[in-house]
């Protein structure tokens, strides 16, 4: 019996359940970040005795580490890795540390989360401190299966969000923002799973076919966890029909990108006609975003190194250099996905309306 072992979250299992149903899960591990995955010495965390015990069971879990050498000492033909949780979620420090951010701590009492925060610092998703730890720990990631093993088929699973939202709708503004996160995790994911590919000599990376769509009972939004049980079972299905590992691309496919962000419009207009209440600002941000999003898949290695512009750069740049804030999401997007500070800088001061202001304060 072949031996399994999957790293991520739903995505990856399901995966696993559909492709390999004779074999032995050898080794799995949900929802933890790629920083913390590759910790090594055990941490003794103190004063969360009394916590919750959902938030205290995985921070416990968590600082037990030994993750790679049980992966190790499994010994997979086969590991599964998605990263639609792994690496976007935040990380914080303890001591000298790195944990995972409990999804259930985001969601605790307020005086739960400063209780938190007086033990913990938060390293914020997205900030240039969190992507030198994510793309550190990402290197080391590779170089341990390379080395520890050589052997083991990596399979990569780029998840598209759902192009068909066919669950409930709790509410407007809840499908709403899930459809702004997925947008932007979904490329994310992209980056890591190239970054990788370029590392691991043994790794492929496969993108379900045919067109998704989610199982009824599905909440929320359009997360790829969402997916049918049907679509899961088709993607097994195209797996071995297409040669199994030996049958999947080396490199990711820019144009099944642009399909799926396609589809993934659609249906969110589809959804919009339905529900007359449904705010269309998360689709505006999508078709803003779409540019910066495809420049970053397209050089995945440039955005977490150099002097990479965090979010909070746009908005005190437009504040100082033109007093104002970002007029629209495609503005801020596009400043955004310049190269670092100096540029940004650059681009406002040269700007037209910048020269104006100039030309007017000289005249006072």
């Amino acid at each position: 019996m072949s031996v399994i072992a999957y790293y991520g979250s739903c995505p990856s299992e399901e995966f696993v359940k559909y492709a390999f149903p004779e074999s032995r899960v050898g080794f799995f591990c949900y929802g933890i970040n790629v920083a913390s995955f590759m910790e090594e010495k055990p941490v003794s965390i103190k004063g969360i005795e009394s916590w919750p015990e959902p938030i205290k069971k995985k921070l416990l879990f968590e600082a037990r580490r030994g993750f790679r050498e049980r992966l190790k000492e499994a010994a997979p033909q086969t590991l599964v890795v998605d990263f639609s949780r792994t690496s976007r979620v935040s990380v914080m420090r303890y001591r000298k540390s790195l944990l995972t951010v409990p999804y259930e701590l985001l969601d605790a009492r307020p005086n739960q989360q400063l209780e938190a925060f007086s033990l913990f610092k938060v390293v914020p998703f997205g900030s240039g401190e969190f992507w030198e730890l994510v793309t550190r720990a990402l290197q080391e990631f590779c170089d341990f299966l390379t080395s520890q093993l050589p052997k083991t088929n990596v399979i990569f699973l780029d998840v598209p969000p759902t192009a068909d939202y066919r669950g409930t709708l709790i509410d407007s503004n809840t499908y709403m923002l899930d459809f702004c996160r997925w947008q932007m995790r979904y490329p994310i994911c992209r980056m890591l799973i190239d970054f990788c590919l370029a590392r691991i000599k043994n790794s492929r990376v496969l993108t379900p076919s045919g067109p998704l769509y989610s199982d009824d009972a599905a909440l929320y939004g359009p997360a790829p966890m969402h997916y049918a049980a049907d679509i899961w079972k088709e993607t097994a299905v195209n797996f071995h029909a297409n040669g199994g590992f030996k049958g999947l691309a080396r490199s990711c496919d820019l144009v099944s990108t642009l399909t799926n962000y396609s589809g993934l419009m659609d249906a969110f207009c589809k959804t919009a006609l339905s529900k007359p209440n449904l705010q269309r600002f998360s689709l505006d941000i999508l078709h803003g975003a779409l540019p910066y999003l495809y420049a970053k898949i397209q050089n995945p290695g440039h955005s977490p190194l150099g002097d990479p512009i965090e979010s909070h750069d746009v908005v005190a740049a437009f504040r100082w250099i033109l007093g104002r804030e970002p007029e629209s999401a495609l503005t801020f997007l596009n400043h955004y996905a310049l190269t670092n500070r100096k540029e940004l800088r650059e681009t406002l001061l040269r700007s037209f309306e910048f020269q104006n202001q100039v030309q007017h304060y000289a005249k006072q």
